[in-house]
């Protein structure tokens, strides 16, 4: 795909172009008090040479191509998520008003750190370039569709009771207990935690993995906590509201019990368990104040 964004701009230009015409101009004085031809059209071809340096970094970064090869579909906000993009030309990339840059050609790996939750569906480089001499470096900006959304889950925080529909399950926090695991259907097997009653070490798997594995059993939603999230807003006080929540689930989960979320997301509300930190992570990083028009 071409990107479209702003226009090239040079990068610290002064030293360079007030360099080359110092030199052209000294150039230009001994040739003419020298009176010698050849003098004087080597000086043109400097001048020449001179113009492309200056100048041709500007068409080479305008004429680079980048697109997102492939990129994870989850990450949480002020950590690292490795971006892959492919360039049509050697070319300098960095993520804008982040980060350092990555040079090359062909498929390079940017490191993308998001600073709030939420998906992100497009990403802002700046590509450099100083070809042919590297006389000065030339810049522009982009924008491109990444090769998927990214939802972005918040950073973890305290847990916060008034989540919990109808009262903090305080002693379950303090002290793990045993996961009833004979309740419902089988749905597969998790590793272990502590609490875990010994009939549901499920031996062949464990001996695959490498660490003890159980059996996971589906439980009745009527029997599970529930959490209810609702965000204040959008903004800041949403997303520390988020952060809470996440913390919330978080340690219910590792007490030892999937968990029935209510939230509000782009289409809805939405009602379910969530049965890992993974799930947790996705359905705060969905959760919105109130659902799109």
């Amino acid at each position: 795909m071409s990107p479209t964004g702003r226009g090239p701009r040079p990068e610290r230009a002064a030293g360079p172009l007030a360099g080359s015409l110092v030199a052209l101009g000294l150039w230009a004085l001994v040739a003419h008090n020298s009176g010698s031809g050849w003098m004087q059209a080597l000086g043109c071809l400097l001048a020449g040479f001179v113009a492309v340096g200056l100048l041709g970094p500007a068409l080479a970064v305008t004429r680079v191509r980048v697109r997102a090869e492939s990129n994870p579909a989850e990450a949480t906000e002020g950590q690292p998520a490795s971006v892959l993009v492919r360039t049509s030309a050697p070319v300098r990339v960095r993520v804008a008003h982040d980060g350092g840059a990555t040079a090359g050609s062909g498929v390079l790996a940017i490191e993308v750190v998001a600073q709030r939750r939420g998906p992100v569906e497009h990403l802002d480089l700046e590509l450099s370039s100083a070809a042919p001499f590297g006389l000065v470096w030339w810049r522009r900006r982009v924008r491109i569709p990444l090769a998927r959304p990214l939802w972005v889950a918040p950073a973890p925080g305290a847990f916060d009771p008034s989540f919990v529909v109808g009262g903090a399950p305080g002693a379950a926090l303090d002290s793990p207990r045993p996961r009833d695991g004979r309740v419902g259907e089988p749905r597969g097997v998790r590793p272990y935690v502590p609490g875990d009653p010994r009939p549901l070490v499920h031996w062949p798997a464990t001996a695959h993995r490498g660490e003890l594995m159980v059996r996971e059993t589906e439980r009745p939603e009527a029997a599970l906590p529930r959490v209810r999230v609702a965000l204040p807003d959008d903004g800041p006080a949403g997303d520390e509201a988020a952060r809470r929540a996440l913390g919330t689930l978080l340690a219910l989960l590792a007490s030892g019990s999937a968990v029935v979320v209510s939230t509000i997301e782009r289409d809805g509300a939405r009602t379910g368990p969530v049965y890992d930190p993974s799930d947790a992570r996705r359905r705060m990083a969905r959760a919105v104040a109130r659902p799109s028009p």
